[in-house]
């Protein structure tokens, strides 16, 4: 029966059903549809063997519906309610306000960038669902070229793709030194090796991306410390040590940009050798940008615009 159903009944079949039930004659349906006795009859008629049962039972002035009928206006209602609903998604997120949007999250666009630039999203489109999906280049690539992430957001790191890949640079990442508001340092105003083994230093791990960029900056910076630094993959635990202690960081400002902005961390100014760091998106160029994934990029530009007056930003 299921299979007899989804391959040969039709919805305007139930619309026909519908409207011979609420007007109990095939006539005064025909006149409310438009069509012709003959053609309201034969659709009834193609339900009634498509079921194996008859819907109606004819009587003098018209038709009855019949329980085997009732099923199919009942249910058949339901179905052309999902189909307008469909109809009027299909509008909304042709506009941007509903739908699905998920979102490749690089480590740090996850916890710098894409908090407030989606604050903003959700203020102007509340009806759009949006999914994070956060993890490393090389796990996210994938899922963006098989249709699963509509877009990337992060560090545009050079990777093996297919041609189908672009990246449009929308920021910089600046790696900075972070410590908390009241730290001895920011006094004392001297950094070297030595500094590190007073205070203690926290940084990425070097199975990150984001590790073995930090460590090259100190390198180029003459400051790479001679004993091993406390590494950790997890950001929340940098950023917790360095509020609770006198530890130092080496991170992209970004990171810590919500800690910058309220006081509780401030920058060493100490000059760092850094490499160029840009960041933005990864999309794939045959695809059609949705008006939500048009959305989510003026969010981001605000939100972007916003941190270069901070001076977090260069």
């Amino acid at each position: 029966m299921r299979q007899k159903l989804s391959t040969r009944l039709k919805l305007r079949q139930v619309e026909i059903v519908i409207a011979v039930a609420e007007q109990g004659s095939f006539l005064a349906a025909s006149h409310q549809l438009g069509l012709s006795q003959p053609a309201v009859s034969k659709a009834v008629q193609e339900v009634e063997t498509i079921l194996g049962q008859p819907i109606f039972d004819r009587v003098p002035r018209g038709v009855l519906i019949n329980p085997f009928g009732r099923a199919v206006v009942e249910r058949g209602r339901a179905m052309l309610s999902l189909v307008d609903s469909l109809g009027d998604d299909i509008v909304l997120i042709e506009q941007g306000l509903a739908g699905t949007l998920v979102i490749g999250a690089l480590p740090t666009a996850a916890s710098s960038v894409l908090p407030a630039a989606l604050g903003r999203l959700r203020a102007t489109n509340p009806g759009l669902n949006i999914r994070i999906v956060q993890g490393r280049t090389v796990e996210l690539m994938p899922q963006l070229e098989s249709g699963k992430l509509d877009l990337i957001v992060g560090r545009l790191y050079e990777a093996e793709t297919s041609q189908d890949v672009q990246r449009e640079t929308l920021y910089h990442e600046p790696i900075s030194m972070i410590v908390r508001a009241e730290h001895p340092l920011l006094q004392d105003g001297r950094v070297d090796v030595e500094t590190f083994a007073r205070y203690g230093l926290v940084l990425p791990s070097l199975e990150q991306r984001l590790g073995q960029e930090v460590d090259s900056v100190l390198a180029y910076s003459n400051l790479l410390p001679g004993t091993p630094p406390l590494r950790s993959t997890s950001i929340s635990f940098i950023r917790e040590l360095i509020l609770s202690s006198d530890f130092i960081t080496v991170l992209p400002r970004l990171m810590l940009a919500g800690d910058l902005t309220r006081g509780a961390v401030r920058i060493v100014p100490v000059a760092l050798v850094t490499v160029n760091r840009p960041a933005g998106i990864v999309s794939l160029r045959h695809r059609r940008r949705p008006a939500s994934v048009s959305a989510l990029l003026a969010a981001l530009r605000g939100h972007l615009r916003e941190l270069q007056k901070t001076g977090l930003l260069e």
